[in-house]
Protein backbone atom coordinates (compact mmCIF):
# COMPACT_ATOMS: atom_id res chain seq x y z
CA UNK A 1 0.00 0.00 0.00
CA UNK A 2 2.81 2.38 0.70
CA UNK A 3 4.41 1.82 -2.66
CA UNK A 4 1.20 2.49 -4.52
CA UNK A 5 0.71 5.86 -2.87
CA UNK A 6 4.32 6.78 -3.59
CA UNK A 7 3.86 5.88 -7.25
CA UNK A 8 0.75 8.04 -7.49
CA UNK A 9 2.70 10.96 -6.14
CA UNK A 10 5.44 10.46 -8.71
CA UNK A 11 3.04 10.17 -11.66
CA UNK A 12 1.04 13.26 -10.77
CA UNK A 13 1.96 15.94 -13.43
CA UNK A 14 3.18 19.37 -12.42
CA UNK A 15 0.73 22.18 -12.85
CA UNK A 16 1.02 24.01 -16.17
CA UNK A 17 2.22 27.57 -16.18
CA UNK A 18 -0.56 30.10 -16.20
CA UNK A 19 -3.29 27.70 -14.95
CA UNK A 20 -3.71 29.70 -11.74
CA UNK A 21 -2.10 27.04 -9.48
CA UNK A 22 1.02 28.20 -7.69
CA UNK A 23 4.11 26.20 -8.34
CA UNK A 24 5.56 24.33 -5.39
CA UNK A 25 9.15 25.23 -6.28
CA UNK A 26 9.40 28.60 -8.04
CA UNK A 27 12.45 28.74 -10.23
CA UNK A 28 12.74 32.50 -10.34
CA UNK A 29 13.67 34.58 -7.36
CA UNK A 30 11.22 37.29 -6.41
CA UNK A 31 11.95 40.73 -7.80
CA UNK A 32 14.05 42.87 -5.57
CA UNK A 33 12.12 45.71 -4.00
CA UNK A 34 12.59 49.00 -5.77
CA UNK A 35 13.46 52.00 -3.71
CA UNK A 36 10.68 54.61 -3.83
CA UNK A 37 11.59 57.63 -5.89
CA UNK A 38 12.97 60.53 -3.97
CA UNK A 39 10.67 63.47 -3.76
CA UNK A 40 11.22 65.81 -6.69
CA UNK A 41 12.93 69.04 -5.98
CA UNK A 42 10.59 72.01 -5.96
CA UNK A 43 10.04 73.55 -9.38
CA UNK A 44 9.62 77.26 -9.82
CA UNK A 45 6.12 78.15 -11.00
CA UNK A 46 6.00 79.10 -14.69
CA UNK A 47 6.35 82.79 -15.32
CA UNK A 48 3.32 84.42 -16.91
CA UNK A 49 3.55 84.67 -20.67
CA UNK A 50 4.66 88.06 -21.94
CA UNK A 51 1.87 89.98 -23.70
CA UNK A 52 2.01 89.61 -27.41
CA UNK A 53 1.04 92.50 -29.63
CA UNK A 54 -1.93 91.66 -31.84
CA UNK A 55 -0.95 91.13 -35.43
CA UNK A 56 -1.34 94.14 -37.64
CA UNK A 57 -4.14 93.84 -40.19
CA UNK A 58 -3.10 93.45 -43.79
CA UNK A 59 -2.59 96.67 -45.65
CA UNK A 60 -5.64 96.06 -47.81
CA UNK A 61 -7.93 95.49 -44.80
CA UNK A 62 -6.63 98.57 -43.05
CA UNK A 63 -7.25 100.64 -46.16
CA UNK A 64 -10.78 99.34 -46.43
CA UNK A 65 -11.59 100.08 -42.81
CA UNK A 66 -10.26 103.62 -43.09
CA UNK A 67 -12.09 104.17 -46.29
CA UNK A 68 -15.49 103.55 -44.72
CA UNK A 69 -17.75 106.36 -43.28
CA UNK A 70 -20.11 109.14 -44.49
CA UNK A 71 -17.34 111.74 -44.05
CA UNK A 72 -15.33 110.59 -47.12
CA UNK A 73 -16.55 113.42 -49.58
CA UNK A 74 -15.51 116.12 -47.07
CA UNK A 75 -12.10 114.51 -46.64
CA UNK A 76 -11.61 114.35 -50.43
CA UNK A 77 -12.49 118.01 -50.95
CA UNK A 78 -10.23 119.04 -48.08
CA UNK A 79 -7.36 116.97 -49.45
CA UNK A 80 -7.73 118.57 -52.89
CA UNK A 81 -7.65 122.02 -51.35
CA UNK A 82 -4.48 121.21 -49.43
CA UNK A 83 -2.79 119.82 -52.53
CA UNK A 84 -3.66 122.92 -54.53
CA UNK A 85 -2.33 125.14 -51.77
CA UNK A 86 0.95 123.23 -51.53
CA UNK A 87 1.52 123.28 -55.31
CA UNK A 88 0.80 126.99 -55.53
CA UNK A 89 3.01 127.79 -52.53
CA UNK A 90 5.95 125.81 -53.90
CA UNK A 91 5.63 127.54 -57.27
CA UNK A 92 5.35 130.96 -55.66
CA UNK A 93 8.60 130.60 -53.72
CA UNK A 94 10.64 128.98 -56.48
CA UNK A 95 13.37 131.41 -57.58
CA UNK A 96 12.71 132.92 -60.99
CA UNK A 97 9.18 131.49 -61.28
CA UNK A 98 6.41 133.66 -62.67
CA UNK A 99 3.15 132.68 -61.02
CA UNK A 100 -0.24 133.97 -62.10
CA UNK A 101 -2.38 131.47 -60.16
CA UNK A 102 -2.46 132.62 -56.53
CA UNK A 103 -5.46 130.54 -55.45
CA UNK A 104 -4.82 129.30 -51.87
CA UNK A 105 -1.65 131.43 -51.72
CA UNK A 106 -3.40 134.78 -51.45
CA UNK A 107 -5.87 133.61 -48.85
CA UNK A 108 -7.76 136.89 -48.56
CA UNK A 109 -8.41 137.14 -52.30
CA UNK A 110 -9.24 133.43 -52.50
CA UNK A 111 -11.81 133.83 -49.74
CA UNK A 112 -13.32 136.87 -51.44
CA UNK A 113 -13.79 135.26 -54.85
CA UNK A 114 -15.07 132.02 -53.33
CA UNK A 115 -17.71 133.89 -51.34
CA UNK A 116 -18.72 135.91 -54.43
CA UNK A 117 -19.15 132.71 -56.43
CA UNK A 118 -21.23 131.12 -53.64
CA UNK A 119 -23.59 134.11 -53.51
CA UNK A 120 -23.93 134.06 -57.31
CA UNK A 121 -24.76 130.33 -57.36
CA UNK A 122 -27.40 130.67 -54.66
CA UNK A 123 -28.94 133.75 -56.30
CA UNK A 124 -29.02 132.37 -59.85
CA UNK A 125 -30.40 128.94 -58.89
CA UNK A 126 -32.82 129.93 -56.15
CA UNK A 127 -35.92 132.00 -56.91
CA UNK A 128 -39.59 132.31 -56.00
CA UNK A 129 -42.35 132.89 -58.58
CA UNK A 130 -43.96 135.40 -56.17
CA UNK A 131 -40.81 137.59 -56.11
CA UNK A 132 -39.45 136.69 -59.55
CA UNK A 133 -38.81 140.29 -60.65
CA UNK A 134 -36.78 141.09 -57.54
CA UNK A 135 -34.89 137.80 -57.81
CA UNK A 136 -33.99 138.44 -61.44
CA UNK A 137 -32.91 141.96 -60.55
CA UNK A 138 -30.39 140.59 -58.03
CA UNK A 139 -29.11 138.13 -60.62
CA UNK A 140 -28.44 140.91 -63.14
CA UNK A 141 -26.19 142.70 -60.65
CA UNK A 142 -23.87 139.67 -60.47
CA UNK A 143 -23.20 139.20 -64.20
CA UNK A 144 -20.62 140.55 -66.62
CA UNK A 145 -22.06 142.52 -69.58
CA UNK A 146 -21.73 139.54 -71.93
CA UNK A 147 -23.35 137.16 -69.48
CA UNK A 148 -26.10 139.67 -68.69
CA UNK A 149 -27.03 139.89 -72.36
CA UNK A 150 -27.35 136.11 -72.52
CA UNK A 151 -29.47 136.04 -69.36
CA UNK A 152 -31.86 138.70 -70.61
CA UNK A 153 -32.43 136.74 -73.82
CA UNK A 154 -34.10 133.92 -71.87
CA UNK A 155 -35.38 135.74 -68.76
CA UNK A 156 -38.95 136.24 -69.99
CA UNK A 157 -39.38 132.57 -70.88
CA UNK A 158 -38.01 131.50 -67.52
CA UNK A 159 -40.20 133.98 -65.66
CA UNK A 160 -43.40 132.85 -67.44
CA UNK A 161 -42.65 129.17 -66.75
CA UNK A 162 -41.98 129.89 -63.07
CA UNK A 163 -45.22 131.82 -62.65
CA UNK A 164 -47.35 129.30 -64.57
CA UNK A 165 -46.08 126.38 -62.46
CA UNK A 166 -45.77 128.43 -59.25
CA UNK A 167 -42.22 127.24 -58.89
CA UNK A 168 -40.01 127.90 -55.90
CA UNK A 169 -36.43 126.66 -55.92
CA UNK A 170 -33.87 126.45 -53.16
CA UNK A 171 -30.17 125.75 -53.58
CA UNK A 172 -27.58 124.51 -51.13
CA UNK A 173 -23.88 124.76 -51.92
CA UNK A 174 -22.38 121.54 -50.55
CA UNK A 175 -18.72 122.15 -51.45
CA UNK A 176 -16.89 125.04 -53.09
CA UNK A 177 -13.29 126.07 -53.72
CA UNK A 178 -11.20 128.25 -56.04
CA UNK A 179 -9.05 126.36 -58.54
CA UNK A 180 -7.53 129.33 -60.40
CA UNK A 181 -7.04 132.94 -59.42
CA UNK A 182 -5.10 135.90 -60.77
CA UNK A 183 -5.61 139.66 -60.73
CA UNK A 184 -8.73 139.75 -62.89
CA UNK A 185 -9.93 136.17 -63.43
CA UNK A 186 -10.88 133.20 -61.34
CA UNK A 187 -12.38 129.73 -61.62
CA UNK A 188 -14.38 128.17 -58.81
CA UNK A 189 -15.56 124.57 -58.58
CA UNK A 190 -18.69 123.80 -56.60
CA UNK A 191 -21.13 121.00 -55.86
CA UNK A 192 -24.76 122.02 -55.33
CA UNK A 193 -28.13 120.52 -54.51
CA UNK A 194 -31.27 122.19 -55.87
CA UNK A 195 -34.79 121.34 -54.67
CA UNK A 196 -38.03 122.64 -56.20
CA UNK A 197 -41.72 122.85 -55.41
CA UNK A 198 -44.51 123.47 -57.91
CA UNK A 199 -47.85 124.85 -56.71
CA UNK A 200 -46.83 123.88 -53.18
CA UNK A 201 -45.99 120.28 -54.10
CA UNK A 202 -42.43 118.98 -53.83
CA UNK A 203 -40.99 118.24 -57.26
CA UNK A 204 -37.79 116.56 -56.08
CA UNK A 205 -34.17 117.65 -56.04
CA UNK A 206 -31.06 117.36 -58.15
CA UNK A 207 -27.35 117.56 -57.39
CA UNK A 208 -24.64 118.61 -59.80
CA UNK A 209 -21.06 119.87 -59.96
CA UNK A 210 -20.61 123.39 -61.31
CA UNK A 211 -17.80 125.42 -62.82
CA UNK A 212 -18.05 129.17 -62.24
CA UNK A 213 -15.79 131.58 -64.11
CA UNK A 214 -15.43 135.01 -62.56
CA UNK A 215 -14.03 138.34 -63.77
CA UNK A 216 -13.10 141.29 -61.61
CA UNK A 217 -14.60 144.63 -62.64
CA UNK A 218 -14.35 147.84 -60.60
CA UNK A 219 -13.26 145.82 -57.56
CA UNK A 220 -16.16 143.34 -57.77
CA UNK A 221 -16.14 139.71 -58.85
CA UNK A 222 -18.83 139.08 -61.49
CA UNK A 223 -19.93 135.86 -63.16
CA UNK A 224 -18.76 135.46 -66.75
CA UNK A 225 -19.83 131.83 -67.10
CA UNK A 226 -21.58 129.22 -65.02
CA UNK A 227 -22.20 125.69 -66.23
CA UNK A 228 -22.43 122.07 -65.22
CA UNK A 229 -19.18 120.18 -65.18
Amino acid sequence: MTLDKQDEKQEKPAPAAGDGTPAEHPTESPAEPVDPPSPAEPVDPPSPAEPVDPPEPPAGDAGRSRASGGWRPVIVVGAVAVVLAVIAAVAAFRPGAEVSNVAWVDTAETREVTEAAKVAIETMHGYDYRTIDEDFGRIRELLTPERLEEFDSTADVTKKAAIDTRTVTEVMVEHIGATMLDDTRAEVAAYINVSATGDGIAQGSAAAPLLVRMEKSDGRWLVSEIRDR
